[in-house]
Order: C-alpha cells, then sequence, then structure tokens
C-alpha cells in the first residue's frame, strides 16, 4: 500500500497525497494517472509514473489523487533491449473523475528524442457514478 512510503516523505513536498491517502482516496471525486498500454507503436512508449507533486509512487500503484493541478514525473523508457530511462515532468490539471493515460514519443523511430506527453483521458466510470459528473 502506498500510505506507508508517503509517511516518511515531509510535510512540504508529500502532504496533499499524503492527506489524500489516509483520509482514504477514493471516498471524494479523485483522478489517477496510468501509462498508455495500448497500441504501441514504434515511435510510442508507456510513460510510467514515478512521482506525483514530489512523493514518490510506486511504478504499478495507480492511487487516486485529490482533482487540481498535479506535477507528475514519469519513466520514459529507451529504445527496446537498452536499459537507461529518463525522468520527464508533466504538469497535468487533473478533472475529477478522471483517469489519464501518459505516454512518451520521439520525433521517429531512430531518434532518441523522447518526450512526454498525456495520450488520452476516459472518465472514471465508478466515480462518476458515485459523485456525479465533474
Amino acid at each position: 500500500m502506498l500510505c506507508a512510503p508517503l509517511v516518511f516523505m515531509s510535510a512540504a513536498c508529500g502532504a496533499p497525497l499524503i492527506a489524500h491517502a489516509a483520509r482514504g482516496g477514493y471516498a471524494k471525486p479523485y483522478a489517477l494517472f496510468e501509462p498508455q498500454q495500448q497500441m504501441q507503436v514504434a515511435d510510442t512508449r508507456p510513460a510510467f509514473v514515478v512521482k506525483i507533486d514530489g512523493s514518490n509512487v510506486s511504478i504499478d500503484s495507480g492511487d487516486p489523487v485529490p482533482p487540481g493541478m498535479r506535477t507528475v514525473v514519469v519513466s520514459i523508457p529507451g529504445p527496446k533491449g537498452m536499459s537507461n530511462p529518463r525522468r520527464a515532468t508533466l504538469t497535468i490539471d487533473a478533472k475529477p473523475c478522471t483517469r489519464y493515460y501518459l505516454a512518451a514519443r520521439r520525433s521517429s523511430p531512430t531518434a532518441r528524442d523522447w518526450s512526454a506527453f498525456i495520450a488520452g483521458s476516459e472518465p472514471i466510470g465508478e466515480c462518476v457514478r458515485r459523485f456525479g459528473p465533474s
């Protein structure tokens, strides 16, 4: 569970996420950030979330975050077979009850100029049913 590691973060860097996790992230409208896993092409890869608002997150956690402006750091994989991921930062205005799919792309299949982007978003059905449309 994500709550325990967040307790060790300083109040300045992770307070909003710590408070949200402690109250139960699903008790209020929330947003989700996930790597885009569908339709990978040669110049696009999933971007895995490693930090949100300065707080480290487990790459596979998918924990809810409160809506609002979020600074999301993602790991951008290099070419297949290479093990030298980089980090990129996205600023996302996370809307309530919305899932964001994050990815990285490069200008051509042989380029090394990876950049992160929001590949898509969709309403989170169970959140919308519980809290209404945003």
